[in-house]
């Protein structure tokens, strides 16, 4: 019989704060919960969130720091929830103790972990999503990364496992050392809320994008195409979902090439409706320069969606070419224009086997993951 542990997750990212591992910490907390282990998360206060809520296994303990803005955060911020974190430690670690720790991003959740184990002796694993690995995203993080590599290297080191999504981001970092601590842990989505019903398709030829409207996404690149699609006469309809600092841009740049019939920007939206957009959609645009996992992408497929997408991690995981998706380069607007132009003359015959998306669910679904996960920790 099982002997349930005291975990400690750290994020300064947490629902409604963040993107994507925001929303894996939560799963990871609620998932682990259920299975009976007592979960505390140590995230970052925000305007309209309580300091602490409980439910059953369940505590999330939010530190006011220097967080603005929901979606968009910076290194200060980053190190300020770190400091704010190690001061609140040190006196509830006095009464409190924890089996296990898992710290995201290797910073500054590997910061406030190493520090842990180092002064508590409670072991770690980090939870990498990208940015935090080095040699991940040169165009951006490479400045970054020089900066850094010399303490993420020191976090690792002392770090029973570290977690990363995809096969591509496990390159990454095997080439950084510590292969035999490196493990793949795919982001997942839970199969029971998300599926396909063709039924509700739109009549029309429907495309999504959804993601933060940054320049990670290169939103222009799928704007440029669908530009040519609208100057070819081909009737569509694009659901635009998300928001960021591009938005103001991506308006400008509808309203220039007269594309306000054609595109639908919704800002964020309910999982609720999400699913709803989902269903009547044929096709998902993922025109990302780099990824470390999409659970969008996930959310699409199990809901039955076709994916047109650059070749970045996680896609060419979750994508085999033909079945439920095709590829096209990053920046490559006038390829993806004909791949677009093709299936605005076959989508009504584009539906996925309904046994591939179930191999798909059943690989990636939460339980599944959250499984692998508690037995990852019961091994250390």
């Amino acid at each position: 019989m099982k002997k349930n542990k005291k975990i400690l997750i750290l994020n300064y990212e947490y629902p409604p704060l963040g993107g994507g591992a925001g929303v894996v910490s939560q799963k990871y907390a609620e998932g682990l919960a259920q299975l009976g282990n007592k979960i505390t998360v140590i995230t970052t206060w925000f305007e309209g969130e309580k300091e602490v809520s409980e439910k059953e296994n369940l505590k999330t303990i939010r530190l006011k720091s220097r967080r603005k803005k929901a979606f968009q955060s910076n290194p200060i911020e980053m190190l300020s929830w770190a400091f704010k974190t190690k001061k609140f430690l040190k006196n509830y670690l006095k009464e409190k103790n924890f089996d296990i720790c898992i710290a995201f991003f290797s910073i500054p959740g590997g910061i406030v972990g190493k520090w842990i184990f180092e002064k508590y002796k409670i072991p770690y694993i980090v939870s990498t999503h990208g940015h935090d690995i080095p040699g991940f995203y040169p165009e951006k993080m490479k400045k970054f990364h020089i900066l850094t590599n010399w303490y993420t290297r020191k976090v690792w080191k002392h770090a029973k496992k570290i977690l990363v999504l995809t096969s591509e981001m496990k390159k990454l970092a095997d080439n950084f050392g510590n292969l035999e601590k490196n493990i793949i842990l795919p982001n997942g989505c839970y199969s029971d809320f998300f599926y396909p019903d063709f039924e509700k398709k739109n009549k029309k030829f429907t495309l999504i994008f959804l993601g933060r409207l940054v320049d990670q996404k290169d939103p222009f690149c799928m704007l440029k195409a669908i530009k040519i699609l609208k100057n070819k006469n081909i009737d569509f309809t694009l659901y635009l979902i998300g928001d960021g600092a591009l938005r103001g841009e991506i308006e400008t740049y509808i309203r220039e090439n007269n594309l306000q019939k054609n595109v639908n920007l919704t800002g964020w939206i309910s999982k609720a409706e999400l699913r709803e957009y989902y269903q009547k959609s044929h096709i998902q645009i993922c025109s990302s320069k780099v990824e470390a996992m999409s659970i969008a992408i996930l959310e699409s497929l199990y809901s039955g969606l076709y994916i047109l997408s650059t070749p970045v991690s996680g896609n060419t995981d979750m994508i085999q070419e033909g079945k439920n998706g095709e590829f096209f380069e990053n920046g490559d607007y006038e390829t993806l224009a004909k791949k677009l132009d093709y299936w605005s003359e076959n989508y009504k015959n584009l539906e996925i086997d309904e046994n591939f998306i179930l191999e798909i669910k059943e690989k990636y679904d939460w339980k599944k993951i959250i499984s692998d996960l508690e037995k990852i920790i019961y091994e250390i």
